[in-house]
């Protein structure tokens, strides 16, 4: 290496440090003693300290015992235009969605103490949703505030890497459909399928809508693998939870045990990636049970208000070159789920099932064609249009303007991803159709037999992420 080189090697090595040093606001004795060691000249040292004046923000942690700290965030502006069409011969289509709005504000910060131990608080600001209610009157109810809180994420973490794996307690969401899993950020339609959203999205307290089976949860968590240990089980990993058993409508971080609501829910998966010449592979199955899911907290007769779900869930991705193709079934086992309240009159049991298929193609690095099918059946316990598709208007009965409620949905989408900085800028456009099938005639307990409604329209999504 000649000398020019070698000085070239300093002054990269001397701007690194000087950049470290600006950022922590470097005093004058540590400029003196690089120019002494002819790291960097006089000029430099005096150029350093001028611009130290105005140094760049920082964010520093409380506690000195922290090692490191990080904020991370996501923003994603959407618009959406959604027309519900009802089949029900002579009936009233509502008013179309046209809107814009802030799907997702997150901001969080992440911290490091060493030796393993970490902790994140991520929060969405724009998943608080407020209802201005009635506060007097024969309607009233408590407060304007019925909305899901803004918590994201809220765990305490410990890496064991002894054991491969990291520990966590705290609120998060559980290990169980894939689609859910996958982060936002990396979604390859705009929004999650009806089937997604009806197993895993917040309870609503009644028989019907959506189930609430996965999605957060306060409890411990544990993530591992066992590669390493065997060239046989390399790429095999697995999860395990124990849990609050029910994930109630606002997904309140603390749950009390009113109304006996006492038991936990038991969650566990396993899986397998890794890759064969060209392929890239990932399958696997998580399982759970979640008691007191299906609840009222009512308790009407006596004892029946802790209602259980059972589920599981197979999937697999592929990837191959630009081509990847995910493909998930879901099913769950609903105690007292078909009809009725489940704290009141007491229903059979159902079982809910569904599927979606979602391949994509890479035309360029930065143009993505994506497409999705997705299938519900919720076996005779039904659901509405906006609890299953984001920002979709219900049709209603002619009487009393009840919402009316469907037995299947089946959802298709096709769209594009432009990344213009990968996920971290990234835009989207998709068109999708849901038809609800077998519209239920009657009240609570009626056959699920009379005609559909379409629910079609377009979505654009901006996101930045960092």
């Amino acid at each position: 290496m000649n000398h020019y080189s070698l000085k070239m090697l300093g002054l990269l090595a001397g701007t690194a440090v000087l950049g470290t040093l600006t950022m922590q606001a470097q005093d004058k004795a540590t400029l003196d003693l690089l120019v002494k060691k002819g790291v960097i000249s006089q000029a430099d040292a005096d150029g350093v300290a001028k611009s130290s004046s105005n140094p760049l923000a920082m964010v520093t942690a409380k506690d000195p015992a922290v090692k490191a700290l990080k904020l991370e965030g996501m923003i994603q502006a959407q618009y959406d235009f959604l027309t519900t069409k009802d089949n029900l011969s002579g009936a009233t289509n509502p008013p179309s969605t046209n809107q814009f709005e802030l799907r997702r504000v997150y901001l969080g910060a992440v911290a490091d103490l060493g030796n393993g131990w970490g902790g994140e608080v991520l929060m969405d600001f724009a998943g608080t949703e407020l209802t201005q209610a009635p506060t007097a009157g024969a309607s009233a109810i408590n407060g304007t505030t019925n909305g899901q809180n803004s918590f994201e994420k809220v765990v305490i973490t410990k890496k064991f890497d002894d054991y491969n794996g990291v520990a966590a307690i705290g609120y998060r969401k559980v290990d169980f459909t894939q689609e859910e899993v996958t982060s936002s950020s990396k979604l390859k339609a705009i929004e999650r399928a009806p089937v997604a959203r009806y197993f895993d999205e917040s309870y609503d307290g009644i028989q019907a809508k959506r189930i609430g089976f996965a999605n957060r949860h306060t409890g411990i968590y544990w993530n591992g693998n066992v590669a390493g240990t065997d060239t046989v089980f390399d790429g095999v990993y697995y999860d395990l939870a124990i849990a609050n058993g029910m994930n109630n409508q606002n997904l309140q971080v603390s749950n009390s045990n009113g109304a006996g609501l006492n038991r936990l829910s038991y969650w566990a998966g396993a899986g397998y990636q890794g890759s064969m010449d060209d392929w890239k592979f990932n399958f696997g199955v998580y399982t759970g049970v979640s008691q007191n899911q299906n609840n009222n907290g009512v308790g009407t007769p006596a004892g029946t208000q802790a209602n259980a779900e059972w589920g599981w869930n197979p999937y697999v991705t592929v990837d191959y070159g630009n081509f990847e193709l995910s493909a998930e079934f879901l099913q769950a086992w609903v105690q007292r789920g078909k009809w009725g309240n489940p704290g009141g009159t007491i229903g059979t049991e159902a079982t809910p099932y569904g599927f979606t298929i979602t391949p994509s193609y890479k035309i360029s690095p930065q143009w993505e064609i994506a497409a999705r099918y997705s299938y519900l059946g919720t076996n005779g316990r039904g659901t509405n249009i906006s609890d299953v598709e984001r920002d979709g208007i219900n049709t209603n009965t002619a009487i009393g303007g009840t919402t009316n409620l469907y037995n299947d949905v089946t959802s298709y989408y096709i769209g594009v991803n432009y990344y213009i900085m990968g996920t971290s800028l990234k835009l989207s456009a998709g068109y999708e159709l849901d038809q609800f099938n077998d519209r239920q005639v009657g009240a609570a307990g009626s056959a699920f037999s009379g005609s559909g409604a379409n629910v079609s329209g377009f979505r654009t999504q901006l996101q930045l992420q960092f």
